[in-house]
């Protein structure tokens, strides 16, 4: 099951330098990210090569962080393939959603379902390809 690595951060000079600087000194890679701020801190939600691994490099930094549970799907690089998709959702309660590419030929979005046990069985009868831990994180 892919994670997510969320992150709360001060909307403040340097702040994200310091994030990428300890994933760098971890040896831990950022393969997708999604940044949402206010005027005094952001919601950093990251796609990395060692979620486990980078929640704790981070927490012993004092850095809020968590893991999450999230969906990855692949998604055909073609007009209409998020709204398709979407329109399949729709009855789903879809709290967020990134893109998501490792390659040209990996793509998707990244998905936040209320519902996920059952929207993946959804998406999977309608013929769309959930990746894989290993397609996600690159270098599992």
């Amino acid at each position: 099951m892919a994670k997510q690595l969320t992150v709360f951060i001060e909307n403040k000079k340097g702040s994200l330098n310091r994030l990428t600087k300890i994933l760098k000194e971890e040896m831990i890679n950022i393969i997708s990210f999604s940044l949402a701020d206010t005027k005094d801190f952001g919601i950093l939600r990251l796609m990395v090569s060692d979620p486990e691994r980078a929640v704790q490099a981070l927490k012993a930094r004092d850095i809020s962080a968590r893991l999450t549970d999230i969906t990855a799907v692949r998604l055909s690089i073609e007009v209409g393939s998020l709204y398709e998709l979407l329109e399949e959702l729709k009855d789903f309660n879809i709290q967020y959603l990134y893109v998501y590419s490792n390659r040209e030929d990996s793509s998707g979005v990244i998905l936040k379902i209320t519902e996920k046990e059952e929207a993946e069985q959804h998406m999977k009868d309608c013929g769309y390809r959930l990746l894989t831990d290993n397609e996600v994180y690159l270098d599992k």
